[in-house]
């Protein structure tokens, strides 16, 4: 669940991170931006927890 977690992570902050960039250099809306940069904050989020889970697991 961890490692699914920290995957999952990863490559939605990638495909985000793509968005993002893309931001800058096209005709996107605003709309796009923030979105991006909140399913960034959510990446995020999801690679914590699995960080968490795994030192918690490994304390036990």
């Amino acid at each position: 669940m961890e490692r699914f977690l920290f995957v999952f992570g990863i490559i939605v902050f990638f495909f985000s991170f793509i968005f993002f960039v893309m931001n800058f250099f096209s005709d996107y809306e605003s709309t796009t931006m923030v979105g991006s940069v909140l399913i960034m904050l959510n990446a995020s989020i999801a690679v914590c927890v699995s960080e968490i889970l795994t030192r918690i697991k490994n304390i036990k």
